[in-house]
């Protein structure tokens, strides 16, 4: 902890969270609100570069992210930690510069979209960093290196498209990523999926969402049948066995989602999508019949106050950490974290509404939705299949991501362990959603392009090739 001057006893502390409740609620509202009128205002067929400006949105966001950390300051050993006070500051002169960056580098670049991913970046930061220093600063720098990334997959997704030669070695790469965990994983909450490797620790599912994305979308933008596609499905259906054969049950229902989503958006294919469909209820019953934990999990959603000390402890202690904190919170670093278990990671929402209350909650669900219509008018603007299917695939992967844990903590769904994206601890998820989301840009680049803008338009490929820009 840094040095400072000025003494706040712990229960002026309190007194200047329970008041600032109120400014913090008024900051996310109007932020949430802008972010929604300029989204529900965009004209049909409007290009990204033409709509704005949204300078005013990261202004405030940036105020929300430095008054939270300010506010931190005070909390700890009543001594003034400017280190964190100026943190905050430095976090938030670096989103404005990402994305003024991002706007001069990538004008036709969707970046409304980036900024709702910040605001939920923006969450996260303060909310480990109230955890804890470490988390705090362990999660802002997977937040660099989530832009790298994000950079990356834009500039890979505008110049390289991938056809079924190039989609047959990710597939290979796909397949080893996720038999690395099976041979030198180790073991957590019940799941064997982390791999650590030289000090370095790393979760392969969570990377192989992005294969599957471009796999899917570069088989599935051809027409035909069953045997046309039936290296895909061979992929998609190894890929969802060696999760289950690590028991990461989470990652195995988001490869579904992905695979049942784009298949059936690409081919309108009733019939092999209903068959899916009933496989996969097949395979959740042969798991609740093999998997203890999975047992537990089911027991625990049907009625956790039932055993609330062991199998529903945590469900339980979520949901009482929800509705402790009313419509507008306890107050940032009032709430009681440390009950939850996994509170930095699965249950990190539960938290939030803890400290920030349920309308922070529903303003954060809302920012999901604002992915999931910003990134399928991506989809939709674009007319070349591939295109659309990744802008689709991505789209389903983050969304279907954050639906399934918070459904699982607010009780709504069975709780699977994925995380959060954006917001949850983790260096994988973190970097692995910001490519999702370099996808998603990338294809929104291509837009302008595909309406005859650039020359990147007289590119073709052949039904079996790749090319390079």
């Amino acid at each position: 902890m840094g040095k400072g001057s000025g003494i706040m006893p712990d229960k002026n502390y309190e007194i200047l969270a329970l008041t600032m409740r109120y400014w913090f609620i008024g900051l996310i509202i109007f932020v949430i609100i802008r972010i929604v009128l300029e989204t529900m205002g965009a004209k049909k067929g409007q290009n990204y570069r033409d709509e704005g400006p949204f300078g005013h949105i990261i202004f405030f966001m940036v105020v929300f992210l430095t008054s939270a950390f300010a506010l931190l300051a005070y909390k700890g050993s009543g001594v003034y930690d400017i280190y964190t006070a100026i943190l905050g500051l430095v976090v938030g002169t670096s989103l404005i510069l990402q994305y003024n960056l991002f706007r001069l580098i990538f004008p036709d670049s969707d970046r409304l979209l980036l900024i709702v991913v910040d605001l939920l970046a923006i969450f996260g930061f303060i909310m480990l960093y109230r955890f804890s220093p470490e988390l705090g600063m362990n999660q802002i720098k997977h937040f660099a290196y989530g832009n790298l990334g994000m950079l990356f997959f834009i500039l890979f997704t505008k110049r390289i498209r991938v056809g079924r030669k190039l989609a047959y070695t990710i597939m290979v790469i796909g397949c080893i990523l996720l038999l690395l965990p099976i041979i030198l994983g180790k073991e957590v909450y019940g799941a064997k999926n982390w791999v650590s490797i030289m000090g370095f620790s790393f979760q392969p599912s969570e990377f192989v969402k992005i294969i599957l994305v471009f796999v899917f979308a570069s088989w599935f933008k051809y027409d035909g049948g069953f045997r046309d596609h039936l290296p895909a499905f061979i992929f998609a259906v190894i890929s969802v066995m060696l999760v289950v054969l690590q028991r990461d049950l989470g990652a195995a229902l988001l490869y579904f989602y992905i695979f049942l989503f784009v298949y059936y958006i690409a081919t309108s294919d009733w019939l092999i999508t209903t068959l899916a469909l009933g496989a996969a209820a097949l395979g959740s019953v042969i798991s609740y019949r093999l998997f203890s934990h999975v047992r537990i999990r089911i027991e625990a959603w049907k009625n956790p106050w039932r055993d609330i000390e062991n199998k529903g402890y945590q469900i339980a202690h979520s949901l009482i950490a929800i509705s402790s904190g009313g419509l507008i919170g306890t107050g940032l670093g009032l709430g009681s974290p440390q009950v939850v278990p996994a509170f930095k990671t699965d249950f990190i929402f539960a938290t939030l509404c803890e400290e920030f209350g349920i309308i922070t909650g529903l303003c954060i669900i809302g920012l999901y939705a604002i992915i999931v219509l910003r990134g399928v008018t991506i989809a939709i603007r674009s007319q070349d299949p591939y295109w659309s299917l990744l802008a689709f695939g991505a789209t389903v992967a983050l969304s279907m991501q954050a639906f399934t844990i918070i459904g699982g903590v607010i009780k709504m769904i069975p709780l699977t362990g994925v995380t959060m994206p954006f917001v949850s601890f983790g260096g994988s998820s973190m970097v692995s959603s910001l490519a999702l989301i370099g996808v998603l840009e990338g294809v929104a680049i291509t837009v302008p392009s595909l309406d005859g803008d650039t020359e990147e338009q007289t590119h073709e490929t052949d039904e079996e090739g790749d090319y390079e820009e």
